[in-house]
């Protein structure tokens, strides 16, 4: 394969990102302080993002910044404002979801580089076609999208594409998770994630009951699809774990840029290493095989297995324990034990002793009954070669000092040469004459980025002192190091990309006619009112026509799912063949082009949050709007002419999801369903009801059993749902 492929490495702080860079990332993305769907750790600032960014090109490793959170109509400026800055910064490009900032970006930055982050939730082509006008240069794609579709959009268009291929996995549908917003005001699409999903449910049916972490997914790991990957035309693999160490960030970049510069070939010690580093679950390969994506024992770190407990001896302090294991244990490891499969402690072998070939004796004040398996989290080794290693750029060095004239030091690296010359002459040696090896031991110290390569000197019996030698190369390094930024810039147009045309989006109000929008399964149930049936299943394609004829004086919509593979999307094209006046209810991008825009309504799950969301829209055709289920400030916005909805009596969906929790959790299978449409979740009290929603695959929305009321302005249209 001729492409070089990209690795793609997360950057929480700014050792997680050296950490990346010296393990051999091509690139790394990172959050600012504001705007980002990590805003609970410590990300940079625009004070420091400048050092970040020189560092990162000075490696030739690009930076991207995350702005992929829904941004508020009076969080517009200061957002355009950390743009400006980021660019002039040296900023490669910035990965967004609200479409109304990618809109107000373009408008102000023609030529930035914008990346639709996987909270857009882009999975297919039609999606990708409706948002061409926004020139995005590279989709990062949901984790759910399948590998053909990969192929499909590089078959039919110009786009980067970027996968997930290691760390954690949402159990919902990236974007379309609304559980902490709607429980907790602590919304995922603006950075607040309180990862609820990761919190102990139990359910029950009429025939199970169960309890555990039920909607806690496993941990992914794509290394045997990369290959396939490549294939189909993934340019970039991105590593998820912005909130995770730096020595997981380290392990994981080395390990997927070794196996792609080797064929895509990997060893069973480069899977046992990224385990030790972070492993939720033992891993699975992504949503490509029929594994199970839920770990309902444990929702951290598990490591890997490597032995039990075979003694105890328990003192008033301290306690002893002896572990059989193969493994060769260190001191500075951590264990976890488990008692069957629950956690019951967590040491770390500080006074620790080997007794047998395969026994160890730790002493702890931690009480670990006889039997407990330990699981290793923490390879102390492991992580400290990882986290000292050191990438350099290698420096050709020539130096010339002759009598009479100025010295002279050529520095080469990176197709990028400069020279330096002393501020004074030199003169002829009266007792030691600078020698090649004493120029050569100065010049070699070239601190943390540089490494000498070559050296070649051109010397004439001349007096020169270390500190002179030492200032030499000093101003050397500094220039090579601005040549090297300096190239970066031009060869990777960055100038271009920071040009601002600034441009005031005119956002307008507008008195509209209030207006309701029954939202329901059972058409029986209206008369006259627009309505969003989802009559998609299989077991009623036979029917269409029926109920074409039979509702055909109904405004109907068809409101279709989150999620849509290519043959379901066609499977909808021939009913709204049929159907002719049917519009769309659109919740997610692929819907947009299906019918025209007049018989279009735009959906909550396209989580319209601000006006200038509203305002592309508007400028693309759509009237009817519903607006996202977050905290939007219905107050203050603008509808642009737009008749703007709301769901005023609703049964609220917090998630949504592609595995099946019939398979997970009451052994379903497809051939053997048992999807009765009855099975109940709780979190404490709150109770949720699951239901499918089906085209030609299953999909599932976790729902609330209790009708919401919302209280809306008298200008905002509703939405009540039977």
């Amino acid at each position: 394969m001729t492409k070089q492929i990209e690795i793609l490495s997360p950057a929480g702080n700014f050792e997680s990102l050296k950490s990346a860079v010296n393990n051999g990332a091509d690139a790394v993305y990172l959050g600012l302080s504001d705007f980002n769907a990590r805003g609970n750790i410590e990300n940079f600032t625009l004070d420091n993002i400048g050092m970040v960014i020189s560092y990162a090109h000075l490696f030739g490793v690009k930076v991207y910044v995350a702005l992929n959170t829904l941004i508020k109509d009076e969080e517009m400026s200061t957002a355009l404002n950390m743009v400006k800055n980021a660019l002039e910064a040296g900023v490669d490009a910035f990965i967004v979801q609200d479409i109304g900032l990618c809109y107000y970006l373009r408008q102000n930055f023609p030529n930035i580089e914008l990346h639709a982050s996987t909270q857009m939730g882009l999975q297919n082509l039609e999606g990708l076609q409706a948002l061409s006008d926004l020139g995005f240069k590279r989709v990062v794609l949901a984790r759910e999208t399948p590998l053909e579709e990969v192929a499909r959009i590089k078959e039919h268009l110009d786009i980067e594409i970027e996968y997930f291929v290691q760390g954690a996995l949402c159990v919902a549908f990236s974007g379309n998770c609304y559980l902490c917003s709607l429980l907790a005001g602590s919304s995922g699409n603006r950075g607040k994630c309180k990862q609820f999903c990761r919190l102990p449910f139990s359910l029950n049916n009429d025939k199970a009951k169960k309890e555990g972490y039920l909607l806690s997914t496993k941990d992914f790991c794509l290394l045997p699809s990369l290959k396939t990957l490549a294939e189909k035309g993934v340019d970039s693999l991105k590593i998820e774990g912005r909130a995770r160490r730096p020595a997981y960030v380290g392990v994981a970049t080395s390990v997927y840029k070794r196996a792609v510069d080797n064929g895509f070939n990997y060893t069973k010690q480069d899977v046992e290493n990224l385990k030790k580093v972070y492993n939720r679950g033992d891993y699975i390969n992504g949503y490509f095989g029929n594994e199970k994506l839920i770990y309902p024992f444990a929702q951290n770190h598990i490591g890997i297995e490597i032995g039990r407990v075979i003694k105890t001896n328990y003192g008033k302090n301290f306690n002893i324990i002896t572990i059989k294991t193969d493994y060769n244990l260190k001191k500075g490891d951590t264990l976890k034990f488990f008692d069957l499969k629950k956690e019951c402690a967590v040491i770390t072998a500080v006074d620790i002793k080997q007794t047998k070939k395969d026994e160890y004796d730790i002493t702890t004040t931690s009480k670990i009954k006889l039997g407990c398996t330990a699981r290793l989290i923490v390879d102390a080794s492991l992580e400290e070669a990882t986290l000292s290693k050191r990438r350099f750029i290698e420096v050709d060095a020539e130096v010339f000092a002759k009598e009479g004239e100025k010295a002279r030091l050529i520095l080469t690296a990176n197709d990028c040469q400069i020279e330096v010359e002393s501020d004074f002459t030199l003169e002829r040696a009266k007792t030691h004459p600078l020698t090649e090896e004493e120029c050569k031991v100065q010049l070699a110290k070239m601190g943390e980025y540089f490494k000498l390569k070559s050296f070649k000197a051109t010397l004439n019996d001349v007096f020169m002192t270390k500190a002179q030698l030492n200032e030499l190369r000093r101003q050397g390094l500094e220039k090579l190091q601005e040549k090297i930024l300096e190239n970066y810039s031009l060869t990777h147009n960055l100038q271009s990309k920071a040009i601002f045309n600034p441009c005031e989006v005119k956002l307008t109000q507008k008195e509209t006619l209030t207006q309701t929008m029954i939202y329901t399964d059972d058409l029986s149930k209206v008369d006259t009112q627009i309505t969003t049936p989802i009559i998609l299943a299989p077991e009623n394609f036979d029917n269409i026509d029926l109920l074409y004829q039979k509702f055909k004086n109904l405004n109907v919509y068809l409101s279709l799912p989150v999620m849509a593979t290519a043959q379901e999307i066609k499977k909808i094209k021939d009913i709204l063949n049929r159907c002719q006046n049917w519009g769309i209810y659109a919740n997610n991008y692929y819907a947009l082009n299906l019918v025209s825009p007049s018989k279009t309504i735009i959906g909550a799950n396209l989580n319209v949050y601000n006006s200038y969301a509203v305002k592309y829209y508007i400028g693309k055709g759509y009237k009817n709007i519903v607006l996202t289920q977050e905290d939007v400030d219905l107050n203050n916005i603008k509808n642009n002419s737009a008749n703007l909805f709301v769901f005023a009596e609703y049964y609220p969906e917090y998630m949504y999801f592609r595995h099946c929790p019939y398979k997970e959790h009451l052994s379903s299978t497809c051939q053997n369903c048992k999807y009765d449409g009855k099975l109940k979740y709780y979190l404490n009290n709150k109770e949720f009801n699951i239901k499918r929603r089906r085209i030609l695959s299953c999909q599932f929305v976790l729902k609330s059993s209790v009708l919401t009321q919302k209280k809306l302005p008298n200008d905002i249209n509703k939405i009540i749902e039977f």
